[in-house]
């Protein structure tokens, strides 16, 4: 195990794609600024990737915790110029038909083009606060609109801590409910990741090896006309180079808790609550896992032809 570090830099991103209009799970850029200010008080160094329209809205809520010298913000403008081949290849792939038709889900968040390439990017910005000499050894990923505003952690204030913890010299990812072993296609088809996304943490010096891997997923993916987002993105590179990974078993938010932030109120779940998510996994299984709605769907089609 390494030593104890001093300190985790965090690394966050926010950049308007027109989240607000999408047809699954639509959200406005000020509810991700509420989100943002929920768990912006955290003492650690941040990097913030933001575009100049939103410069000063970031810095101006550190300020309110007295965190502006503990926190960098990187304009970049035009993110589509960062990785524009594989821009051009997701885009394509977003508007074939042959692609829609495979996902069970033709309106998933996945299937934006600009959303999935922006999920990609979360491993460059990564790559390149290294790169700038930003970071300590240590860097962490948390999205900007991580904890949704009290979905899992209750209490804003709880987050007046400086986050440490003993990582080993690996990528840590973490997972919820079972590690999916289906073929990478076939996760890709289901949308059913087990991998999460919105905390993950790395050596500064695997970071850039990190945004190589998925970038060369995502390519893979594209070449055989899929796209995906950022949680079977590493996925895919975690089974290409599994050594230099490690895997954790937590669910949505809870590894920040899990390691490290012993201290954070979790909300208790409502029996009621257990019931309708019980009743809507239910519910789920069978149409994603299942494909019933599908399969019903081309039954009727085959049935009207004939």
């Amino acid at each position: 195990m390494a030593d104890i570090m001093s300190e985790i830099t965090l690394v966050t991103a926010f950049f308007d794609i027109g989240r607000d209009k999408f047809v699954s799970i639509p959200r406005a850029n000020d509810k991700y600024f509420e989100y943002f200010r929920f768990w912006s008080r955290i003492k650690n160094n941040l990097i913030v990737y933001t575009d100049s329209v939103n410069e000063d809205r970031v810095l101006q809520i550190r300020r309110e915790f007295h965190l502006e010298d503990r926190t960098t913000v990187i304009v970049i403008d035009d993110i589509y110029d960062i990785e524009p081949e594989i821009l051009s290849n997701v885009t394509d792939v977003a508007k074939n038909s042959h692609f829609l038709d495979f996902r069970l889900h033709r309106n998933a968040t996945s299937n934006s083009a600009k959303y999935s390439y922006l999920m990609l990017l979360k491993s460059w910005f990564l790559a390149d606060a290294v790169k700038k000499k930003l970071t300590a050894k240590t860097v962490a990923w948390i999205d900007f609109g991580f904890n949704h505003g009290g979905k899992v952690y209750t209490k804003s204030e709880e987050f007046d801590f400086t986050w440490e913890y003993d990582f080993s010299e690996k990528i840590q990812l973490f997972y919820y409910g079972e590690y999916d072993d289906k073929p990478i296609f076939e996760i890709v088809r289901r949308l059913n990741d087990c991998l999460m996304g919105p905390l993950f943490v790395l050596p500064a010096d695997l970071c850039h090896e990190f945004f190589e891997l998925n970038k060369e997923s995502m390519s893979i993916l594209n070449s055989v006309g899929l796209i995906d987002d950022d949680q079977l993105l590493m996925m895919f590179s975690y089974r290409r180079k599994p050594e230099i990974f490690e895997l954790h078993k937590s669910s949505w938010f809870l590894a920040l808790k899990e390691c490290g932030a012993p201290q954070l109120t979790v909300k208790q779940q409502n029996p009621k609550n257990n019931i309708k998510n019980m009743l809507m996994w239910i519910l789920s299984y069978y149409i994603k896992e299942k494909g019933i709605l599908k399969y019903l769907f081309r039954t009727y089609k085959s049935l009207k032809n004939r």
